[in-house]
């Protein structure tokens, strides 16, 4: 299943308006060295039936001419990407955490034969060398993050090609295009990606154009809960996702005062204030724990955000949306709506749903998916450490 052929059609037709009755393996964080950027990917023919590509984290990756058995590793969302433009042909191998995931979204809906691939060969996190070669893939894709990948699979003689996460500054939906160009050249097909891609372009353009004349005193501060413990929280700051997501749908990152995700107090959320708050489908909490003040046993009631009951579960949908995903477009369109309903309000979000999965996975939602990639549940974050 390669991405659905149509004809193309302008983002402004697509948002249907409400006035006229329509609408652990992985780390976030990345060193500098693995932020290394390599816009030349282009396969390079060796002559002697393989070719060679520069991945993401700028190595040279030799590879057969052509590719039947494909393991994917710790770059979890990918497996979201790799279904939107193949389906489930020629994967071997999959990460544990990427069926678990996919169990509680609709990647399990689209491609339910997705939970029967193969797991054993990555236990914790890490992959074992031995049961690795026993699915003889031609290649092995991971995520720069996770460096073992690489050292493991080059061990045992089976090219691994890195996917960053930083490698377009967390512009989710820019990264999420260069993960399929990158797979493109790793297939080394033509998956037909560029309405697709068009369309992302498309997306953030309407969402820029929109805000683009938001004062800074009229944007909300918002702050988003990665993870958390019985006492702690992890927020994410400046160099994430969070910021992203954040700025790019007219909000201030509150925590933009700290590098990374980093474990914060509930003492320094009520001097952050926030009048926002986003939790990630990285942990189980919902917006009722923080309402009923059983979050991290805390009295959350002062909290701006709180006062207001504008506490969201982040949805997830082929993946969690808080990371780069196939459905990275949606989760722009939807932050910008939660950001700023006002400016958003002739769009029928839910329509625009449907349309997108229509287009691009050949997929009908009923509503009642749309209520659940929407409103996840606790469940959906299981197998995340």
């Amino acid at each position: 299943m390669k991405f659905k052929r149509i004809a193309a059609l302008a983002v402004g037709a697509v948002l249907m308006l409400g006035a006229t009755g329509c609408s652990g393996a992985t780390t976030e964080n990345e060193s500098a060295e693995e932020q290394k950027e390599s816009e030349n990917t282009e396969s390079v023919d060796n002559g002697d039936g393989t070719r060679t590509i520069i991945d993401q984290v700028g190595n040279e990756v030799v590879l057969p001419e052509k590719i039947e058995r494909v393991v994917i590793a710790s770059v979890w969302p990918l497996a979201s990407v790799y279904v939107l433009s193949m389906g489930t042909d020629k994967l071997v191998g999959l990460d544990p955490a990427i069926i678990s995931a996919a169990e509680n979204s609709m990647l399990i809906k689209i491609a339910p034969e997705i939970s029967e691939i193969e797991s054993g060969f990555s236990q914790n996190g890490f992959m074992n060398a031995e049961e690795l070669i026993k699915l003889d893939p031609d290649v092995v894709l991971y995520s720069s993050g996770v460096p073992e990948d690489y050292e493991v699979a080059s061990q045992a003689g089976i090219p691994a090609v890195g996917f960053s996460l930083s490698i377009k500054d967390y512009n989710a939906v820019e990264t999420i295009n260069s993960w399929i160009e990158l797979l493109e050249e790793v297939m080394g097909e033509d998956l037909s990606s560029s309405e697709y891609i068009e369309y992302g372009n498309e997306i953030q353009a309407l969402v820029a154009d929109r805000l683009k004349d938001v004062k800074e005193e009229d944007k909300p501060r918002s702050m988003v809960i990665h993870k958390y413990s019985d006492n702690t929280l992890s927020v994410p700051g400046a160099d994430t996702w969070a910021e992203y997501w954040i700025e790019a749908s007219g909000g201030i990152n509150v925590a933009d005062e700290i590098e990374g995700t980093k474990e914060t107090s509930i003492e320094q959320v009520y001097e952050w204030n926030p009048e926002k708050i986003f939790i990630t489908n990285f942990n189980d909490a919902l917006p009722e724990d923080i309402y009923n003040n059983t979050l991290c046993s805390a009295d959350w009631s002062g909290v701006q955000a709180v006062i207001d009951q504008d506490v969201n579960k982040i949805p997830l949908g082929m993946y969690r949306w808080y990371v780069t995903c196939s459905d990275s477009p949606m989760m722009l369109l939807w932050m910008a709506k939660q950001n700023h309903p006002e400016l958003f309000e002739d769009i029928d979000f839910n329509e625009t749903m449907k349309d997108f999965y229509s287009r691009f996975y050949d997929f009908t939602l009923t509503d009642e998916d749309i209520e659940q990639i929407l409103n996840p549940v606790r469940e959906a974050a299981g197998g995340i450490s």
